[in-house]
């Protein structure tokens, strides 16, 4: 595995910081080449390998993020509704060695603790699996403290067909009274009460990137995973981080 940051070198040292102060003031940084191509091929390929050989439990319906977390062993939660068609497959570090490399890589958990001023480590790591999801959900937050994500893709996005990560800057900066007014909103409207309510859509970033590109990302902000044309594909691999 290509690792992002060596901390004992000054130069990245530096690139760290600068990475941080840009998810501190976008809530999102978006760094290139974190993954060589060829590592993301095997990844990519040895989780297909092990889906498709039976090497992962299949949840039942509806199941619960902590059941995920904690199953015994690899699992996938074939989504249903908005998201048909992905599946958020948990425990790949078992898969692949790799995946629990970039897990264990403390330089993303430097990273997000310097931009939050908190100690922040890795909770877990999955994949996401998209193959024609052409509906999902729309701009959301995740909560609204203390939660950040590491994003790194495994196949090309080329363009907005394949279903990139879309953020939109800044906000992760909403204020104590918007989050209560958009709650009670979304309370009246019947929605989830993160949906987004106070946003400009067309302040949005679509992340189109090559693959081995990684991705941080504020899950207090506003963000979505782009609806895919049919026939795309994209995987993602995916680390939670929350405080130590």
């Amino acid at each position: 595995m290509v690792a992002l940051v060596h901390l004992n070198d000054m130069a990245t040292v530096a690139q760290a910081g600068s990475h941080a102060e840009t998810l501190t003031r976008d809530g999102i940084v978006v760094i290139d080449d974190y993954l060589d191509a060829d590592v993301c091929d095997e990844i990519y390929e040895s989780v297909v390998e092990a889906a498709e050989g039976g090497e992962f439990d299949v949840a039942g319906e509806d199941p619960s993020y902590a059941d995920l977390r904690n199953w015994d062993g690899p699992v996938v939660n074939k989504r249903s509704g908005s998201d048909e068609g992905m599946w958020d497959m948990f425990n790949v570090d078992h898969v692949n060695d790799d995946v629990a490399d970039v897990k264990e890589d403390e330089s993303i958990a430097e990273i997000i603790s310097t931009a939050a001023d908190e100690t922040f480590s890795a909770d877990h790591i999955n994949v996401y699996w998209n193959r024609s999801v052409t509906n999902t959900r729309g701009f959301h937050a995740d909560t609204y403290t203390n939660k950040f994500k590491s994003f790194v893709y495994l196949t090309d996005v080329p363009d907005r067909s394949y279903g990139p990560y879309t953020y939109i800057p800044g906000t992760h900066q909403m204020s104590l009274a918007k989050v209560k007014v958009s709650e009670l909103v979304n309370k009246v409207k019947g929605n989830p009460s993160t949906d987004a309510v106070f946003y400009d859509e067309s302040e949005a970033v679509h992340c189109t990137a090559p693959k081995g590109t990684l991705i941080i990302s504020d899950q207090s902000g506003y963000h979505r995973g782009y609806p895919q044309e049919e026939g795309r594909e994209r995987m993602i691999l995916s680390a939670a981080y929350t405080p130590r």
